[in-house]
């Protein structure tokens, strides 16, 4: 028995791998595009180590780098909140070119500052330290939202592979800044900036060949749902957490260049353990993010709180949490936007602004306790984030999450198991393609209906019956009601239980 269950888990990892592998052939420039929108922040920081303005606290290059998250915050919310009631898409392929000129216009603008002395005092100084902010905050929103659409597009599961290629890839590009000249590592910015926007271009070329729909399953949520603000709540700490820490560690507290290394290495090992899990393990939503990311997040800020030596490694555990929280949060709103029928623009736009709104104030709040002796800030901003993390995570976790869509809806609006079990028959029948009739009869089936049943409810023959039935098992794969069952129950556990398997294609895929 241990020898055949070391066979099927075998198996079933081949099964992932290949998922992973098909999904990162068939689409490239979606993930080749996510490293590249990734790793834009850290290509400008690393064109501009060698220049003293470009970590200076307070300097305007400091206070404009924190305010392109309030910039991101602005538009996604306000992008979200226009989009609620439909799916209706911005022009992607405007989109793109759009986003190309803000981030090559953001990027020469950043560098020229970062070259400039700290008491550089040309009024125009602080004008331009006010525009770049603008340029890349405007940029990053339009392709975080077209990103959304696409992961919605194609379902949580090819989302895990997207993001987890995307994330090493993004790593390794940033490493390999590294080792180019000074030179050719000022452009390297605008360059990854116009191949996220390219790669965009590219995406909106393929979506519009599709005649721009957007692929839905059917949804067990009444048409007016509420912001999911378990979601939010769980993006606005996390936000306010990275923000305080990124402004500890450009400031120094963690050591000089930890804020660069470990975030960049954080990027990697997350990927790596983030795979792991979604290939070993059926993936489960809540254990992630709360028992999980929320609990690595934590470990890193405690260990922050013992000097400056252990401080830095506990500030690179902070990153491997955060960053496979921030995949972590792709995939889910990629679930929601597949299986609940909801805009990618008003989830995407809701939930990336509140996450960067949190990241602003984060950020603010080192700026405001700056003054405070060294030692008070510190301790004091990382007790509060050990706090909002362990609270948050004691509060919202719930197996019950999935079924409420993160507060979508309430305890008594959740969907109950009959509405469950249509739900699943309809994703089956999208699957595998069932006609209408072969839809009926399955729901039926589903509710433990014999033939005759099925034929009385239908005004059917029982030999007609019968033949659909035949139709339905050829189409799934299967061979009796028994495998048919097990498939429909599968299908409610995956709703029920916020689990992923990866051996399993979504539905309506």
């Amino acid at each position: 028995m241990p020898n055949s269950n070391a066979r099927r888990d075998m198996r079933a990892m081949k099964q992932s791998l290949q998922t992973f592998s098909q999904a990162a052939a068939s689409q490239p420039a979606v993930w080749i595009g996510f490293a590249c929108v990734c790793a834009w922040p850290w290509s400008c920081t690393s064109a501009t180590l060698v220049y003293t303005n470009a970590g200076t606290v307070g300097s305007p290059v400091w206070l404009g780098s924190n305010l392109t998250y309030l910039i991101i915050g602005i538009c996604g919310i306000a992008l979200g909140l226009g989009f609620r009631k439909s799916a209706a898409r911005l022009p992607n392929a405007a989109v793109a070119v759009i986003a190309g000129v803000c981030y090559v216009a953001a990027s020469a603008l950043f560098v020229l500052l970062s070259k400039l002395p700290p008491d550089y005092l040309d009024p125009g100084y602080a004008t331009i330290s006010y525009i770049w902010p603008a340029f890349a905050g405007i940029g990053q929103t339009l392709l975080f939202l077209e990103w959304m659409k696409a992961f919605g597009r194609t379902g949580p599961k090819k989302t895990i592979a997207f993001v987890v290629c995307g994330s090493v890839l993004g790593t390794a590009l940033i490493f390999s800044l590294n080792f180019i000249p000074q030179t050719l590592r000022e452009l390297m910015p605008a360059a990854v900036g116009a191949c996220g926007a390219l790669c965009a271009f590219l995406m909106a070329k393929r979506s519009d060949g599709d005649n721009g729909e957007e692929t839905r399953s059917s949804g067990i949520f009444p048409e007016k749902t509420r912001a999911p603000w378990k979601l939010l709540v769980t993006a606005a700490v996390a936000g306010f957490s990275f923000g305080t820490f990124q402004s500890l560690s450009f400031s120094g507290s963690f050591g000089t260049t930890a804020w660069y290394t470990f975030g960049v290495v954080g990027f990697l090992v997350a990927s790596v353990l983030f795979a792991l899990i979604t290939l070993g393990l059926r993936m489960n939503f809540n254990y992630m993010i709360y028992r999980i990311s929320f609990v690595i997040m934590a470990t890193g800020a405690f260990l922050c709180l013992f000097g400056t030596e252990i401080s830095a490694w506990g500030y690179g555990v902070y990153c491997i949490g955060y960053r496979c929280l921030d995949m972590l949060i792709w995939c889910l709103c990629a679930y929601l936007i597949r299986h609940r029928s909801v805009s990618p623009v008003w989830l995407g736009g809701l939930v990336i602004g509140t996450l960067l709104f949190g990241r602003f104030f984060g950020f603010e709040m080192f700026t405001i306790l700056h003054p405070l002796p060294a030692s008070t800030d510190v301790s004091l901003l990382i007790a509060t984030v050990l706090f909002l993390l362990l609270l948050t995570a004691l509060s919202l976790v719930s197996h019950n999450n999935l079924l409420e869509a993160w507060g979508m809806a309430k305890p008594g609006e959740a969907p109950g198991d009959s509405e469950i079990l249509d739900s699943s028959c309809d994703q089956i029948g999208t699957l595998y393609r069932l006609s209408e009739r072969e839809r009926d009869v399955l729901r039926r089936i589903a509710q433990g209906k014999s033939r005759a049943d099925i034929g009385v409810d239908l005004v059917l023959s029982e030999e007609t019956v019968k033949t659909h039935i035949r139709h339905i098992y050829q189409k799934c794969g299967i061979h009796s009601r028994k495998e048919l069952d097990e498939m429909v129950e599968a299908r409610v556990r995956e709703i029920k239980d916020d689990r992923i398997d990866l051996t399993q294609q979504d539905a309506a895929e």
